[in-house]
């Protein structure tokens, strides 16, 4: 049976008045279902996914009227295209005002957890725990980005669920960036495919990923190659998965942020004009608005460029290394203690493997020209078209 989801697990259903939202997309061979309580989230959900295919959406009265099974005119729609029979379901619900927060299944954060920075931003807090199947994720209100969110992913069944205390003080881009985001990365991590902190761009089916460091100068170099007319899969998260034997890079695609050397070096770029900041201190570009047409869905990788901060050069150079090299950088860059804890480094190992036997594997140096890197990175893949 193609399953929507364990409706069962999510007691919170019950207390929610209609109407419900759903909304159905194929994403990299998965279904995505999103069911919320409030319109905006919806149209923040369809806009935020600009890149999937988009279903259908349904609305209903109650909870009672979901049906449990993917409609089957969805089955017949993406036929052999999807490759999973389960949906991997993320509800949005706004609370009711007064309720005791979190509600169940999400729960208050435990005293022996700290509150922490949110990667990337400065102002509100975040804190992450665990039990058993279960990852939460709490963030506190800030005026002006959020009001109190609680995000619970259950990693067994494939499902998740995002309280929202105040929807309308939550900024879009904070409640889809750095909830939502998460949340549907999460749910493709745990159903097969890895995540890699990456770019990713291609060039008439030739997949590249720029693997560097914060300040290395990956996110220049994506963008002089966009600049150039090359694809995009993504600047910051990518998704590995394997596809009859061959590593694909997925596309996972987001507002570029970038950093004041960024926008030193390619300030006179029509993409660049009229950045500013925000609480999350870099400036970002929307992809949705500068780069939507050049957004593919997937690629086979077949160039790693590692990119180092300290290596820069007056003239491009593009040394090959190894695949036992590259496994070797790849694991130092990625593998933290905690995923090798969690039994997640043979899975990665596995992967990287396969991934540096059908690419190559080159360690950049990149020149203060960001036309000459973006000139030279086509020109190396051209070389590999031709061979």
């Amino acid at each position: 049976m193609y399953t929507a989801e364990r409706q069962r697990a999510q007691p919170y259903l019950d207390k929610v008045a209609g109407p419900l939202i759903e909304q159905w997309f194929l994403l990299h061979h998965r279904i995505v279902r999103v069911v919320t309580n409030h319109r905006k989230l919806a149209d923040e959900v369809r806009h935020f996914l600009y890149y999937a295919e988009f279903l259908a959406e349904y609305s209903y009265n109650s909870a009672s009227d979901i049906p449990i099974a993917i409609p089957e005119n969805l089955l017949w729609q993406v036929e052999e295209r999807l490759y999973r029979p389960v949906a991997l379901t993320c509800y949005l619900f706004q609370t009711s005002p007064g309720e005791l927060f979190p509600p169940a299944p999400a729960e208050p954060k435990p005293d022996n957890v700290e509150w922490v920075i949110i990667p990337g931003m400065e102002g509100p807090l975040q804190a992450r725990w665990q039990k058993e199947w279960q990852r939460f994720r709490e963030y506190q209100s800030y005026p002006g980005v959020s009001s109190r969110i609680c995000a619970v992913r259950d990693k067994k069944d494939l499902h998740a669920t995002i309280f929202v205390e105040d929807v309308e003080s939550v900024a879009p881009w904070f409640m889809m960036r750095h909830v939502f985001y998460m949340v549907v990365g999460a749910l493709l991590r745990y159903d097969g495919y890895e995540i890699v902190h990456a770019g990713a761009i291609a060039l008439n089916g030739t997949g590249v990923l720029l693997i560097g460091s914060p300040g290395s100068g990956k996110t220049t170099l994506l963008l002089s190659c966009l600049h150039m007319g090359m694809q995009l899969l993504a600047d910051d998260v990518i998704l590995l998965a394997k596809d009859d034997g061959i590593v694909k890079v997925y596309s996972f695609p987001e507002d570029i942020g970038v950093r004041w050397g960024t926008i030193e070096l390619l300030d006179h770029y029509p993409f660049m004009q009229g950045l500013t900041a925000d609480v999350r201190r870099k400036r970002f570009i929307n992809v949705q608005r500068y780069f939507r047409d050049q957004v593919i869905d997937s690629c086979k990788v077949s160039f790693l460029l590692f990119i180092h901060e300290e290596q820069r050069r007056t003239e491009f150079l593009a040394e090959r290394i190894s695949p036992s090299q590259a496994v070797g950088w790849l694991m130092s860059e990625y593998i933290s203690q905690q995923l090798a804890q969690e039994g997640g480094a043979n899975q990665m190992f596995d992967i990287f493997s396969d991934l540096v036997t059908q690419a190559q594997s080159y360690c950049i140096s990149l020149t203060p020209d960001v036309l000459v890197n973006a000139e030279q990175v086509r020109m190396l893949i051209a070389q590999h078209s031709k061979s």
